[in-house]
């Protein structure tokens, strides 16, 4: 596998990467989720649209718009999107007036705003795209998988340029069924719990990062996605097994790694074990603390690196865990929701 990125733009509770001021300072918070600052989307979507749209539609093309606009171009030649939750609010809103109207005159409005593939879809209306579309629903893996589609697409469509976005929403009614699930954390948290708190669950997050790829190395290329390795596993010390041997493959090779601890007291041994391990020479940073906990958190972090080679500026201090990288050539990113496990290869071109 190599991806090319040449553009990303995303939209998230640690602010917007079209603000110049993205990622300078770092987080101070005191609550129990992180929600998407949005930014003025008159440069990005016509006002009379704009009112009719859903948040998620309105972060997933807030998002695709500037990364259009950071890899200089209009239109995509095709569109790969992953999202576990799809839009959940109206999801809501229909599921309400069925009850309410006891599934008696319905408008269809909301039910078709609230499938999961609506945001690829006004996307593609948007930007005149009307080639390959597809919108991924695996869970913890629904980004990955759209970039594993993504692979495939140019493999048989060299050259073009795809747009790969990955983008989940926030409502009251899905952070209450994730604190009972022990998903996310019941309390407040500040970052230092995130960062290095032992918690029932962990602080929720919303997002919308969008990725120009292409299978052949432009002049504008920032970052390069090498190899994504996924699994899932319920069992703490066979997930670190099967960590570790990815890492053993690339040791040799990774300049700093990026990992998705989340302050979660059942996901932190993992994380413990190989920051003590394999990778206690390493250079760790970390990223949840910027945007919280939800099922395609790996797309922010792959823009967070992305946006950082592109703008030519280092990580954030904020970030880091031990020590500051040098020369970022090589990166691991290693991220989890829940038991779903994704290991990234990258690399700076």
């Amino acid at each position: 596998m190599e991806l090319y990125i040449t553009g990303t733009g995303i939209v998230s509770g640690a602010g917007n990467s079209g603000d110049d001021s993205f990622l300078k300072e770092a987080p101070a918070y005191d609550t129990d989720k992180l929600l998407c600052v949005e930014p003025n989307y008159t440069a990005y979507i016509p006002p009379m649209q704009l009112r009719r749209m859903s948040k998620a539609v309105r972060i997933g093309i807030g998002a695709s718009k500037m990364c259009m606009a950071s890899a200089g171009i209009e239109k995509p030649d095709a569109i790969s999107v992953g999202t576990a939750m799809g839009c959940l609010a109206d999801t809501e809103v229909f599921l309400g007036k069925m009850i309410a109207q006891d599934e008696q005159m319905l408008t269809p409005t909301a039910f078709i705003q609230s499938t999961h593939n609506t945001v690829s879809g006004q996307i593609a209306l948007l930007a005149g795209c009307y080639g390959h579309n597809l919108t991924f629903v695996q869970r913890g893996h629904s980004f990955e998988h759209a970039v594993m589609n993504t692979q495939l697409y140019l493999a048989d469509n060299p050259y073009e340029q795809m747009l790969v976005g990955g983008i989940d929403e926030l409502t009251e009614g899905s952070l209450e069924a994730l604190k009972i699930g022990g998903i996310n954390n019941k309390q407040n948290s500040i970052p230092a719990d995130v960062l290095n708190g032992n918690n029932v669950g962990c602080i929720a997050g919303e997002a919308a990062s969008f990725f120009i790829m292409t299978d052949k190395k432009p002049a504008n290329a920032a970052l390069c996605i090498k190899d994504v390795y996924c699994f899932a596993d319920k069992d703490n010390a066979t997930a670190v097994k099967k960590i570790e041997s990815y890492i053993t493959k690339h040791q040799q090779k990774i300049d700093v790694t990026v990992l998705g601890q989340s302050g979660d007291a059942a996901s932190n041994p993992i994380y413990q074990s190989l920051c003590s391990g394999l990778l206690k020479d390493i250079p760790q940073y970390a990223f949840k603390h910027l945007c919280g906990e939800y099922a395609t958190a790996s797309a922010f972090a792959l823009g967070m690196l992305a946006n950082s080679v592109l703008k030519n500026k280092p990580l954030p201090a904020h970030c880091m865990l031990n020590k500051e990288v040098g020369e970022m050539k090589n990166i691991l990113l290693i991220n989890h929701y829940m038991h779903y496990y994704s290991c990234w290869w990258l690399q700076v071109v």
